[in-house]
């Protein structure tokens, strides 16, 4: 692949967003790196209130690229897509079907994303 992808994270959707953070710094210890009012990343791991890409609520699974665009060329003449390029908020982010046809999420993070580094 052009573009190496590298593992990012992990994306549980959430109902109250609030609730889940405490329980992620306060219960289990975990260190926030950035937030949104609607998004709070961990090492590895986030948790989000809005709504998701797939439109299911389902964990989804993000690699991280450099050049999405590139990646997804690449990559959408491999494996079925199951989530066209789009621009968001936060970057560029498209989805492929690994061989089980879980979608395996690609983002380009974009310069000013709306999360802001945990101070």
């Amino acid at each position: 692949m052009s573009n190496n992808a590298r593992f990012g994270f992990v994306l549980e959707y959430v109902a109250d967003i609030e609730a889940a953070r405490r329980f992620y710094v306060d219960e289990l210890g975990l260190a926030v790196e950035r937030s949104a009012p609607t998004f709070v990343q961990f090492a590895n791991f986030a948790i989000a209130s809005d709504e998701s890409m797939s439109g299911t609520r389902e964990p989804e699974i993000y690699w991280i690229v450099e050049h999405a665009d590139a990646a997804f060329g690449d990559l959408s003449r491999k494996a079925e897509v199951s989530v066209p390029i789009r621009q968001m908020p936060f970057g560029k982010v498209f989805a492929i079907k690994d061989p089980e046809g879980q979608p395996q999420y690609f983002i380009e993070f974009a310069q000013d994303r709306p999360s802001r580094p945990a101070r």
